[in-house]
């Protein structure tokens, strides 16, 4: 298979606050990419395939948040930690604690069902 055979993608997060992040790929990737962000502009959430330089598959989720209070619900997208309690600035999901932020995973219930 060629390189154009594949929808090669990496998204790099921020390190921490005020870090850069990065979305780099393939061209069949970053046009896959746009018709997510589409779709979910339609939709409110949209999911692909996409795969990084080592061919391992992973899905992406693209979601549309319209809600402040469900926006700063969800975790931080850092991956550095600090300190032991995720005051929104630090990646651990607190199931215990009901202020914890949430993974954004919660934004896509019914994504399962939609591939069926």
């Amino acid at each position: 298979m060629s390189w154009k055979d594949y929808k090669y993608l990496h998204v790099y997060a921020q390190h921490s606050h005020h870090h850069e992040s990065f979305i780099v790929g393939n061209r069949e990737a970053l046009i896959e990419l746009r018709a997510l962000i589409d779709k979910a502009l339609v939709n409110n959430t949209s999911m692909g395939d996409f795969f990084p330089s080592d061919e391992e598959g992973y899905q992406l989720y693209v979601g549309v948040v319209e809600n402040e209070d469900m926006f700063n619900s969800l975790e931080m997208p850092y991956t550095e930690q600090f300190g032991e309690r995720n005051n929104h600035n630090y990646f651990i999901n607190l199931k215990q604690d009901k202020k914890a932020p949430y993974s954004p995973v919660i934004l896509f219930p019914d994504e399962d069902k939609k591939e069926e």
